[in-house]
């Protein structure tokens, strides 16, 4: 998992993290965008402004590109890949980086049949 993906500050390790991912024997890779939700966004605003000014309002903006104006998206199938074109920029880099890497790599069917055998007195999960 490439979580959470952060504009300018980390999105351009993307490449590099899914290639180490893949030598180190990963299936595939996920990601979510990062979400400043409440209390996390004066945290966060609070610590890129001390530790890396210069970037501060260029990494906010671009965060909150992705989030329709806001550092906090709670739209479900919208709060973790965000829109808007930094959020396509990220999303495309995903999928480059899954068909250059992980193209030929499946996940293994998932094995149901170990639940019976510790299955005690539990209703069926599956």
């Amino acid at each position: 998992m490439l979580a959470p993906i952060i504009p300018s500050i980390n999105s351009h390790e993307i490449i590099p993290l899914a290639k180490a991912a893949y030598n180190a024997g990963a299936l595939s890779i996920g990601h979510t965008i990062v979400r400043l939700n409440g209390v996390i966004g004066e945290l966060f605003t609070d610590w890129i402004q001390k530790t890396l000014p210069d970037k501060a309002d260029k990494v906010l903006n671009q965060i909150a590109d992705c989030h329709s104006g806001s550092l906090n998206e709670s739209r479900f199938g919208v709060r973790m890949r965000g829109e808007g074109q930094i959020a396509k920029q990220i999303n495309d880099m995903i999928k480059l980086a899954k068909h250059n890497y992980f193209k030929e790599r499946s996940m293994p069917k998932l094995n149901n049949a170990l639940h019976e055998i510790y299955k005690d007195g539990q209703m069926r999960l599956f």
